[in-house]
């Protein structure tokens, strides 16, 4: 199993992104000038040969080993659709949502990929699913039902979850309250396939979802390992986090200065783990 070499990627509306972290050293007249290797045109994501019409983003991952890709999305009627590689467009059945869902890859194994897929439902409890992919084939093999995640996680019914694969079968989920702006993250242990109790992520207060990224694959041995969190606080300001797999603790918020945005920043991580993006749109700097 190879579930740290798992990218995921989020195809976003079509909004003008920047990276945060560059704000700090643009001026304002720089915020929409095209950034190096940023392209000039949108295209229509396809699936099954026509055009993809969703309500939000369309979440995706992909099996690095036997290039299996998996993109979730929320239809018009605010069901939930998989595709296989942009091949046939399949509903999954059970959900209902308001909410972008979210997609991770659980098992690498030879031609074979087991995703999970999960969603808010709209009771704002938390639901999943695992969608099993054969290289070459475009048809996904779903899970028959949904299982809700236990111990009281519940969120606002708008609001997504942001998850990220760890090794073991293992996840780790963030979200915000249902009762207050607060965050908490909540770990799937793979080898017992059990949840554990949620945990409050200390000063992480925000109006918006908290998103997740790691890389445990990185040969900077410094940041192998490394969980990061970022969202947008109360007061707009774009706000880091961050933990180290297996030691279930928090540590190194910073805020981001001089950086103000609106909606859910996200994160990604390159492949020497030390640079990290957190991203917000629109973007404007304080």
């Amino acid at each position: 199993m190879d579930t740290h070499k798992s990218p995921k990627r989020r195809s976003l509306p079509a909004v003008a992104l920047i990276t945060a972290a560059s704000m700090a050293f643009l001026g304002v007249s720089s915020a929409h000038a095209s950034q190096p290797g940023e392209g000039t045109d949108w295209a229509h994501e396809t699936v099954g040969g026509h055009f993809v019409t969703a309500l939000g983003a369309m979440e995706e991952a992909r099996d690095p080993n036997n290039d299996n890709l998996l993109q979730v999305w929320r239809s018009t009627n605010n069901t939930l659709h998989v595709s296989v590689g942009h091949g046939q467009e399949v509903e999954l059945a059970g959900a209902t949502t308001y909410a972008d869902p979210a997609v991770e890859l659980a098992v690498s194994s030879g031609r074979s990929s087991t995703f999970r897929v999960f969603h808010t439902g709209t009771n704002g409890f938390v639901f999943y699913t695992e969608v099993t992919v054969d290289a070459g084939s475009g048809t996904p093999q779903v899970r028959p039902g949904w299982t809700q995640v236990p111990n009281g996680v519940a969120t606002p019914n708008t609001m997504a979850v942001s998850v990220v694969a760890l090794p073991n079968r293992s996840t780790l989920m963030a979200y915000r309250g249902s009762s207050s702006n607060e965050n908490w993250s909540v770990f799937l242990d793979g080898t017992s396939n059990s949840w554990n109790n949620p945990t409050r992520i200390t000063n992480a207060r925000s109006d918006t979802p908290l998103h997740l990224e790691t890389d445990l694959s990185s040969w900077n041995l410094h940041w192998r390992g490394t969980i990061i969190g970022t969202w947008l606080g109360t007061d707009r300001q774009v706000n880091v986090i961050r933990q180290t797999y297996g030691q279930g603790n928090w540590w190194g918020q910073e805020i981001l200065g001089g950086v103000e945005g609106e909606g859910s920043p996200s994160v990604a991580i390159t492949d020497n783990g030390e640079a990290k993006w957190p991203f917000a749109g629109p973007v404007t700097t304080a």
